[in-house]
């Protein structure tokens, strides 16, 4: 890995490219001598997927990681349906409509619903080219956090992007600390409910010392944040 001053790492921006860019000029991000990991959940809910997937793929040429979440997971394999049937705007698998309906896809589906499907199977490449773990230093990043009763390595990719039940409340990994988005920080053990959805803020695990949320739940009124490492200086937008 190459020489970098920091990590900045950032989680669940859905399709806030706004907001995404305006955290990253506040936190002062140099492509040059900072590593950017984004943990996922780049698309779904807001109205800017496009425009947030471009960033990204402009920052991963220059350098930073990107990580599979879980709606990169449904999208992904709505694309398989949008290239791979004729069939997907007629009559929808039951995924895809879920995907659109109920699961926050529906923005995203907007914006690439009357794409070429030339444009489709590369938006698929890039997410089936997506990295579900990243390992620097002391330091664990995926989405969602990971089934700690086995090395992270042999983590199946429902064990990184969808978050184990016992995850939050056992011991992660041993001399590691395992950075992680996909559940807003409000809802974790243990957060300090003074600081509400407003304001909300980055979930550091007091009792192992080896956890860290950073969604601060952007998406449901909460914001947007990213986190300095090693130096664990906090940034919201």
């Amino acid at each position: 890995m190459r020489v970098v001053d920091r990590i900045l790492a950032i989680s669940d921006i859905h399709g806030d490219n706004q907001r995404l860019q305006s955290l990253l000029k506040q936190a002062e991000y140099d492509q040059a001598s900072d590593l950017l990991v984004i943990c996922g959940d780049m698309v779904d809910r807001g109205t800017e997927n496009l425009a947030v997937l471009k960033t990204c793929q402009t920052f991963q040429s220059q350098g930073a990681v990107l990580l599979k979440g879980n709606h990169e997971q449904f999208l992904e394999q709505s694309l398989i349906e949008m290239t791979g049937t004729s069939t997907w705007q007629s009559n929808p698998s039951e995924h895809l409509y879920n995907w659109v309906k109920y699961n926050g896809g529906a923005t995203m589906y907007e914006e690439i619903k009357n794409l070429a499907p030339a444009r489709l199977s590369e938006l698929l490449t890039f997410i089936q080219s997506l990295s579900l773990y990243f390992s620097a230093g002391n330091f664990l990043f995926s989405h969602a956090g990971a089934n700690n009763k086995k090395p992270i390595e042999e983590n199946t990719e429902d064990d990184l992007v969808w978050m184990e039940n016992q995850f939050p409340f056992c011991p992660a990994y041993q001399g590691k600390v395992l950075v992680f988005g996909h559940v807003p920080t409000w809802h974790l053990y243990r957060y300090d409910k003074k600081f509400k959805k407003a304001n909300a803020r980055i979930w550091f695990d007091q009792e192992y010392q080896d956890k860290i949320g950073i969604d601060c739940g952007g998406c449901f009124g909460g914001r947007l944040a990213a986190l300095e490492l090693p130096g664990y200086r906090e940034f919201y937008v």
